[in-house]
């Protein structure tokens, strides 16, 4: 692996052990925060790890399609293309989507459901229109964009098993970027992955979305995370592991 090998990033993964057993054996769709540069590496080391990155898709913007190498890999591995232009897109993922239905190994189905990298600018936008909208504000994340994520689930029902809340953060500050990657920089990231039952999703389009904004105001800040997870650790097993998968 790039992240891992050639540059010497860890990524710790903590998730639930009794969670751990189930996963490289189901196909799942993977909910990531988007902040950072290197999202999707890391992305790519949590399939790695369980054996079905091979399998693995994304849905990713078009315009990713055509950055030479990774876009034509990316469009002959079958992954899904999105303008971010509803009227555009519904027909086409949703085509894209029902392929994955016969798929015929384990898959991770990744989708970053904020649409965009964060930044401050972006986030200041973002909790505008969650004010207009009578939403809660999320402090370190945009406002995530339902409509893919809910054709998503409708399309993977009795296929996908669950949904895997993944929250990705970098310590002490770090601010990574691929150029400090393919220069061999070494960074040091923690995924926390929680599995969710995809029977728990709503199958109603609007109580979808609602779910995914209620899980969205779950996944804990930056800031908070030494103190939320050290009580986490103490009310329920949590288990992590690092580049050695130990």
């Amino acid at each position: 692996m790039l992240l891992e090998w050639w540059s010497g990033t860890e990524c710790v993964i903590h998730t639930d052990p009794r969670a751990y057993p189930k996963y490289g054996k189901e196909n799942a769709i993977v909910v990531l925060n988007h902040k950072f540069e290197i999202d999707f590496l890391c992305g790519w080391s949590l399939a790695e790890r369980f054996g079905v990155l091979g399998g693995s898709k994304v849905l990713a913007k078009k315009e990713l399609a055509y950055v030479p190498i990774i876009g034509w890999m990316w469009y002959f591995t079958e992954m899904v293309f999105c303008t971010r232009r509803w009227e555009q897109d519904r027909k086409t993922v949703s085509e894209s989507l029902l392929h994955l239905r016969d798929y015929p190994e384990k898959y991770f189905f990744l989708i970053h459901c904020e649409g965009t990298r964060f930044t401050e600018k972006k986030h200041q936008i973002s909790m505008q229109v969650a004010q207009a909208k009578g939403l809660p504000s999320l402090k370190h994340h945009l406002l995530p964009r339902t409509k893919g994520f809910a054709i998503t689930v409708r399309s993977l029902r009795n296929v996908v098993s669950a949904v895997y809340d993944c929250t990705l953060n970098f310590r002490n500050n770090e601010n990574p970027t691929l150029l400090g990657v393919l220069n061999g920089k070494k960074y040091h990231a923690d995924l926390y992955v929680r599995r969710i039952p995809l029977g728990e999703v709503p199958e109603d389009e609007d109580r979808c979305a609602a779910w995914l904004h209620k899980l969205y105001q779950e996944k804990v800040g930056a800031t908070g995370w030494a103190l939320h997870h050290l009580r986490v650790l103490f009310t329920r097993q949590l288990w992590c592991f690092g580049t050695s998968g130990s």
